[in-house]
């Protein structure tokens, strides 16, 4: 055979086998049953609470550590209150002085009404003059007078008195919610301030756990509320957990996960929030969220 009928029949036998090779890839590939995939994270509804102080000072006591429960209200950090606490008995004094100015004046009111009631009496009979029903009667109007201010008195301590309670009970901090402690970051003895760069603690809410996909503006038009989905951990493989989209956001944004490799860095995603249905992930994994077609259960 001729060199140029070889090279001819050589390549003939290459040009069919890639066909063979294309046709039999095109009839492997499957098409894809998700609708839309995208990159995120797990989290939890309203994010991990920073718990800090009402007020600047020293902290005497703390009573949970990292992976407690604690529930709404629990007492989680003691701060020195000594000087709240004198402010609070030195208003409680104050009331006390109020209460009883305030009985003082209301003990003598019915025997200054009841003098002028006589006088009143005796006046109209022409048995007493009139100088003196008049100065019974300013006596009891001055008298009601004081009995007012005393009054007025003792609500201005009882409200001195709430607010200086108030500021003890600020001293104290309690959990807002139930959850559980994330980490501890404070030890007795240290000085803490609400304007410190650290949190106390952080606690994580028992609410849902959510994921926070980004959604790349060629999906978003694809995906809608009560969509469901699938999530997997980021690495690939593994468990499968079903999600379904909460709300889709409103603005597209910069994404905070980074850019995808596909993407540019300056892509606008759109952020969309997804419950998760099953158990099993935990705040702070990043994972991939694959979006199922509406007929589709996962």
């Amino acid at each position: 055979m001729k060199p140029q009928a070889l090279l001819f029949t050589l390549f003939a036998m290459v040009a069919l086998a890639g066909c063979d090779r294309a046709r039999s890839t095109d009839q492997d590939v499957a098409p894809s049953p998700w609708i839309a995939v995208a990159r995120g994270q797990v989290g939890v509804e309203g994010g991990l609470l920073q718990v800090r102080p009402a007020v600047p000072g020293l902290v005497s006591a703390v009573t949970v550590s990292d992976n407690d429960a604690v529930k709404p209200g629990q007492i989680l950090v003691r701060m020195d209150d000594g000087a709240a606490r004198i402010a609070v008995q030195l208003a409680a004094a104050d009331l006390a002085q109020a209460r009883a100015q305030q009985a003082e004046l209301a003990a003598g009111l019915p025997a200054a009404a009841q003098r002028a009631q006589r006088l009143a009496a005796a006046s109209a009979a022409d048995a007493a003059p009139a100088q003196e029903l008049a100065d019974a009667r300013a006596a009891l109007a001055q008298m009601k007078a004081r009995a007012q201010a005393a009054a007025a008195a003792v609500q201005a301590a009882q409200a001195r008195l709430a607010e200086a309670r108030y500021r003890l009970s600020l001293y104290t901090v309690r959990a807002p919610v139930a959850g559980r402690v994330v980490r501890r970051r404070v030890e007795v003895g240290a000085r803490v301030s609400p304007q410190s760069p650290e949190a106390l603690l952080e606690l994580l809410p028992d609410r849902p756990l959510v994921v926070r996909a980004e959604l790349s503006e060629a999906y978003a038009a694809k995906v809608r509320a009560g969509m469901r989905a699938e999530v997997v951990l980021d690495a690939g493989g593994g468990a499968r957990y079903a999600a379904h989209v909460v709300r889709l956001g409103l603005v597209y944004g910069v994404a905070s996960l980074g850019p995808a490799h596909d993407q540019p860095d300056d892509a606008r995603d759109l952020d969309c929030v997804l419950q998760l249905d099953t158990p099993g992930l935990r705040v702070g994994q990043r994972v991939l969220v694959r979006f199922l077609p509406d007929h589709h259960k996962p």
